[in-house]
């Protein structure tokens, strides 16, 4: 698989995951006005600035894996 783009799907999950660290004390990694966690938050994101990785044995989140309800 290459390396793309994250989804939308993804990037709302990693910057969940930072507005938590910053709710329980973390220092922000931008200089901002706003004290909203989650706009901090994404704005890092945004940026690059919040590392993540996916590890091989994720499951893959493409079209071929949605599974189709019998009607």
């Amino acid at each position: 698989m290459a390396e793309s783009e994250p989804g939308t799907f993804l990037i709302v999950n990693i910057a969940s995951l930072r507005a938590r660290q910053l709710m329980q004390g973390a220092a922000p990694l931008i200089r901002t006005r706003s004290r909203k966690p989650a706009a901090i938050a994404i704005r890092e994101v945004q940026k690059g600035l919040v590392p993540y990785y996916m590890t091989p044995d994720a499951p893959s989140l493409g079209s071929e894996d949605v599974e189709e309800e019998d009607e």
